[in-house]
């Protein structure tokens, strides 16, 4: 805080410089009071979490939480499987009043949608966010990779495939398989879609598909991944035809992925704090909805060996983690 010099004000005054002395305190004044402001510390940031049991869930929260730590920010923990209805989050809500409602996972998103009135709402790992549309003062970081960017590793790695087949269920993909129209016929790729109404037409319809193209491409659609059954069967299918898979997460590599980008959860959460402390802050927001910002690449050159496929040996210098037969 300024501290005023009494002397020097008497000096002004003294010589009949009353106009510069009164300035001379009003800018003290208006400096103690900017100094005065409420500092991002005393702000309250109520995390809901769609599932604590949930591996990445936690890690996108912990990566959240280190990463907005130093601005003393108070966090507020709820879990959704914890609370018996839906209306106790309405009542913390409203007992806590958060400056900023983050939502991880869809469920939690969709109840915080519900719930957060004006309050500006932020959220992470949100399966294909725009089939829930956006509120005028939401945020957040999808927790899909950009197609363009997705669709470009694949013709670059795998030059050889152009016909590229998808599974999906409309109810959770339609906006993205939209966007996957434009960014393959772009890239000179073709698409091939399968559209199906749940888990259980899948396996009669996806013989046909896999006849008719050269790679699947498995997208993150809770309808198509119903169940482990389901899931087991299509990479099941696909290496029976020796067609290689393209998907989106590490874990499928025990299953015979052949080609993963994944987004990396930590830097999300990390993505997510930092425009936490732009909104405490009432900083412009370029981007309120943001894509990934790291990003793994996992080559399983083992399976692509089994099935004879062919890749890009040039593109090695592009790939994170290498997969080679034991």
């Amino acid at each position: 805080m300024t501290v005023l010099n009494f002397n020097m004000i008497y000096t002004l005054l003294v010589k009949q410089n009353y106009l510069l002395g009164l300035i001379f305190i009003f800018c003290c004044s208006l400096t103690s009071i900017a100094v005065a402001a409420p500092p991002i510390a005393q702000a309250k940031i109520l995390i809901i979490n769609s599932d604590d049991t949930v591996i990445k869930y936690r890690e996108v929260k912990e990566a959240f939480k280190l990463q907005i730590a130093p601005n003393m920010v108070r966090i507020i923990d709820f879990k959704i499987q914890d609370a018996k209805e839906p209306e106790v989050l309405e009542k913390l809500i409203k007992s806590e009043s958060p400056d900023i409602i983050y939502a991880i996972g869809s469920n939690a998103y969709q109840l915080a949608a519900q719930y957060s009135g004006d309050k500006p709402l932020l959220f992470s790992s949100v399966i294909n966010w725009e089939r829930f549309g956006r509120g005028k003062n939401t945020y957040g970081v999808a927790n899909e990779l950009s197609l363009s960017q997705e669709m470009s590793l694949l013709r670059y790695v795998l030059p050889d495939l152009k016909r590229v087949g998808v599974i999906y269920d409309p109810h959770f993909s339609t906006e993205r398989i939209a966007e996957a129209r434009i960014q393959t016929n772009e890239l000179g790729l073709k698409l091939v879609e399968l559209k199906v109404e749940g888990a259980d037409d899948i396996e009669e319809k996806l013989n046909s598909l896999l006849s008719e193209i050269d790679v699947l491409w498995v997208i993150a659609d809770p309808g198509v991944l119903a169940d482990n059954a389901t899931v087991q069967k299509i990479f099941a299918m696909s290496a029976e035809m020796k067609k290689p898979i393209f998907t989106y997460a590490d874990g499928f590599v025990a299953l015979g992925a052949s080609l993963i980008i994944a987004a990396d959860t930590s830097t999300m959460g990390r993505q997510a704090a930092n425009i936490a402390k732009s909104i405490l802050q009432h900083e412009s927001i370029k981007e309120p909805i943001q894509t990934p910002a790291g990003s793994t690449i996992t080559l399983n050159t083992c399976q692509l060996g089994k099935i004879s496929v062919d890749f890009n040996s040039d593109a090695l210098d592009s790939i994170n983690k290498l997969i080679g037969c034991k």
